[in-house]
């Protein structure tokens, strides 16, 4: 749940741990004055996973140039009319592209 800030007219600030769909509070639960929720500046962001980092967007791009390279290896032997290369060639790449 949500921990939400508000300001309390005679208290001052506080925090409350609300559900997202309650209802923002309008009376302070201490004294009794008027509130306002305010937006909070501080924000935890957990961010978890592949994809986030630098250095996982390097690894990705480096594994596609890779698998590029296999592809261009495929056309050369296609354009030297190497039919038996090519297919040789295009299986062992089709494989790595399924690997990775």
């Amino acid at each position: 749940m949500p921990i939400y800030d508000y300001k309390c007219s005679n208290c001052g600030m506080f925090e409350k741990i609300q559900k997202i769909t309650e209802e923002p509070l309008d009376t302070c639960p201490t004294c009794g004055g008027h509130v306002e929720r305010v937006v909070s500046k501080n924000v935890g962001i957990i961010f978890k996973g592949s994809g986030f980092y630098k250095t996982d967007n390097v690894l990705k791009k480096d594994r596609a140039r890779q698998l590029n390279k296999e592809r261009q290896k495929d056309n050369q032997a296609l354009l030297d009319k190497d039919v038996g290369s090519y297919v040789k060639q295009a299986e062992e790449t089709t494989k790595k592209i399924k690997e990775a």
